[in-house]
């Protein structure tokens, strides 16, 4: 452990050989000195001093493994708001075809594609997501396996809206007047029903985004999701590494429970914003 100002300890990040001797570089290739070829071990705090003349300055501080924690915090909302929006949009496209589906035709297939769809909603999300990851992410990494856990049941409300939409709509004079004419079921769900929908499922993406991110930062918090490693982070992971030396250092919870915070509230504004805006029934009358 090395001190730094302010009492702030970093982790021993070297590499040592078996009597504890630092390895600060390593040969790979090579058979004479003029084409040998050697890894070498920066240490970039020194590199920083060399390059500029100065000590780094970090305006959040930095985490316990000495990363700039402005710098993490940015990658972690980036790689929250790219997961919430993957998400959202499969579950859309998924809830979208299936919804329209079970509405237009109702019947049989409503009841056969509606008990299908009971039974996954009645599995729990976190279940989902820990077996994935215990069993999975070995093999295809934890990412893609919290993005397979989101999509499994995250289509279920979507198509649950879009259902309820096409029972409303499919019995409408100008859908009657499609079918007497002859036009394809395909042409009438996508070009006639469907748009009427639009308003209620683009007020629930957007108001889903935060739940994914709330979601996915609690999962890393409580360990479920590894999403941690030198070159990204989540801000659940984050909070989670700061858990058990928050008390010494309060700003490594504080400004990523701060981000998230903002993060909720933004996109809820925004979703309020988009409900007023596609339900005019719904806005506030002006005096």
């Amino acid at each position: 452990m090395a001190d730094l100002e302010g009492g702030m300890m970093l982790e021993d990040n070297y590499k040592r050989d078996a009597d504890g001797n630092v390895i600060d570089h390593e040969f790979t290739g090579g058979g004479s000195v003029d084409t040998a070829q050697f890894k070498i071990r920066v240490l970039y705090y020194n590199y920083y001093r060399y390059l500029y003349g100065s000590d780094p300055n970090y305006i959040m501080g930095t985490d316990s493994q000495g990363y700039d924690l402005a710098l993490r915090i940015a990658g972690g909302i980036k790689l929250s708001l790219l997961v919430a929006v993957f998400v959202c949009v499969i579950n859309f496209l998924l809830g979208a075809m299936y919804g329209a589906v079970e509405g237009y035709y109702g019947g049989w297939v409503d009841m056969i594609l509606e008990r299908v769809s009971d039974i996954l909603n009645n599995v729990p999300f976190i279940i989902v997501a820990t077996l994935f990851q215990l069993h999975l992410s070995a093999k295809v990494g934890p990412l893609p396996c919290l993005l397979f856990a989101y999509v499994v049941t995250g289509w279920i409300g979507t198509a649950y809206r879009v259902r309820t939409q096409f029972y409303r709509f499919k019995n409408q004079e100008y859908v009657m007047a499609a079918r007497t004419l002859g036009v394809r079921d395909a042409r009438i769900i996508w070009k006639h029903i469907f748009p009427n929908t639009l308003g209620t499922l683009i007020t629930s993406v957007s108001l889903s985004i935060p739940a994914t991110i709330m979601s996915e930062s609690m999962l890393s918090f409580l360990g479920i999701v590894k999403l941690g490693t030198a070159e990204s982070t989540s801000l659940g992971t984050l909070l989670s590494d700061a858990s058990s030396i928050w008390t010494n250092y309060p700003h490594l919870m504080i400004y990523p429970a701060l981000v998230i915070s903002l993060m909720m509230i933004c996109f809820n504004l925004f979703g309020n914003g988009l409900r007023d805006a596609f339900n005019p029934a719904l806005r506030g009358v002006e005096d």
